[in-house]
């Protein structure tokens, strides 16, 4: 009888926890834009994110995909990403065929503008491919990215990645596993 309480009891205070505690975080969802005929653009949302920039089309990029492109004359511009919601991860691939030099940079701020940090990736005028860019923090509201060369920034953008805020439904779950969590302890503490 003890043998099967103690399974019991055991069930009890570690499965809502560890259900809890998988889902608080959110699944990375990524964009890519192979699908996507744009030309001339200026907004295109999917999954909660927005793409923001005078003028951009989806162009072949140098890992055979199509890839974001912003294409305004005479010099180019950043791409904007609007995040519905926030994230607490960005992502985004960067590259150009071998044209000229650029820095390739990736920045997230928060809801009030305020820069929450920026990585940086220096590609030389032979480079052809793309490069990943990653920041992790919490509260992002936006990032901007691209290039900035000699020619302006003629970067293309590709599988550009978040990972939401979690949802507050997740955080309740974890907090009901973890009160039924507490309220099995005090019940198994007042029946020894």
């Amino acid at each position: 009888m003890k043998k099967n309480t103690l399974i019991i009891y055991s069930i009890a205070l570690f499965a809502p926890f560890a259900f809890a505690a998988s889902s608080v975080h959110a699944a990375p969802i990524t964009i890519n834009f192979d699908a996507l005929s744009l030309s001339g653009v200026s907004s295109y949302t999917e999954s909660g994110v927005t793409f923001t920039a005078p003028n951009f089309s989806t162009l072949e990029s140098p890992n055979g995909t199509f890839a974001l492109l912003e294409e305004s004359e005479p010099t180019r511009n950043f791409l904007r990403a609007d995040i519905s919601g926030g994230a607490v991860s960005v992502s985004v691939d960067l590259g150009d065929f071998d044209k000229d030099s650029d820095l390739l940079f990736l920045e997230v701020f928060d809801s009030s503008d305020t820069s929450l940090g920026r990585t940086e990736f220096f590609i030389e005028a032979s480079f052809t491919g793309m490069e990943t860019l990653s920041l992790s923090t919490p509260g992002i509201s936006y990032a901007i990215f691209g290039g900035i060369g000699e020619l302006g920034s003629s970067v293309y953008a590709d599988n550009f990645t978040i990972t939401a805020i979690p949802e507050p439904e997740t955080y309740a779950m974890l907090l009901a596993g973890l009160g039924l969590l507490g309220f099995t302890a005090r019940r198994r503490k007042q029946n020894v």
